[in-house]
């Protein structure tokens, strides 16, 4: 074998090392990110358990603003991407939402089990004032309440 076919073979063999071993560490902080960067029309149209934990929140409420009410049939808001959050140190999503043109009056923090099971939610609204639904622990609170 040529001194240069067996450099790029040599080149080949380092770089498909250095690859399988970044391996884990790509699967971990592909795990870590799950939980951030994506949108909640999206996680509920795809998630049923996302879905049914906002739609257990909302349902049945009397006065949520309209755009909040049919957040799970309707994607008329603006989202933000979510963001990953540590509460009492479990990993939680977070997701903001508003009404389109009217933001600074009318808004949601949401925040998610990492499962999606469990949702808890702080509406800002001019009209309405504040609700949160859900019963969220003293720090979910502090989460859904910083801005």
């Amino acid at each position: 074998m040529s001194k240069g076919k067996l450099r790029r073979v040599a080149a080949s063999v380092f770089l498909l090392c250095l690859c399988l071993t970044a391996i884990p560490f790509s699967i971990a902080a592909g795990a870590e990110l799950s939980l951030s960067g994506n949108f909640l029309p999206a996680v509920v149209a795809g998630s049923k358990p996302h879905r049914e934990a906002l739609t257990g929140l909302i349902h049945g409420k009397r006065g949520l603003p309209s755009w909040v009410r049919n957040m799970v049939s309707r994607d008329r808001y603006v989202a933000l991407a979510s963001k990953r959050v540590e509460v009492e140190d479990k990993p939680m999503q977070l997701f903001s939402a508003c009404q389109p043109g009217n933001c600074p009056a009318s808004a949601v923090r949401l925040l998610y089990s990492k499962d999606g099971k469990r949702a808890v939610m702080r509406i800002s609204d001019m009209k309405l004032g504040t609700v949160v639904l859900g019963s969220p622990t003293p720090a979910e609170a502090a989460v859904l309440a910083a801005e």
